[in-house]
């Protein structure tokens, strides 16, 4: 189940990625940053901590993104979604130092 929620989203996000890309008419550009990153953030938790300091950044931008995918039209509710989870983290702002248990737990209420 863990690797599934993983792969489902990952694969439906990269959907979403690609056609507001190809709405915005920027999907050369789109594919010349993701051929740069291959890394599977799956198999890097250890960068985690480091996500949970910036989150309080990125939730933000992910409205911003719900917004260019309804102009879109586009289902924003994934994004909305990744804002609320980037949320949770607001206590760990800043704080990369933060052990990744610590970092997991502050996603669960």
């Amino acid at each position: 189940m863990a690797y599934a929620s993983y792969q489902k989203a990952s694969r439906t996000l990269a959907a979403l990625a690609h056609a507001l890309a190809s709405h915005q008419d920027v999907t050369e550009q789109l594919l010349a940053v993701a051929h740069r990153t291959s890394a599977s953030p799956l198999a890097e938790p250890e960068y985690l901590p480091s996500v949970a300091a910036r989150a309080w950044r990125w939730a933000p931008e992910m409205y911003e993104i719900a917004d260019a995918l309804t102009e879109a039209g586009l289902p924003p509710h994934m994004a909305h979604a990744a804002a609320e989870v980037l949320g949770r983290w607001n206590n760990d702002k800043d704080r990369s130092e933060t052990p990744l248990p610590d970092v997991l737990r502050h996603l669960i209420r």
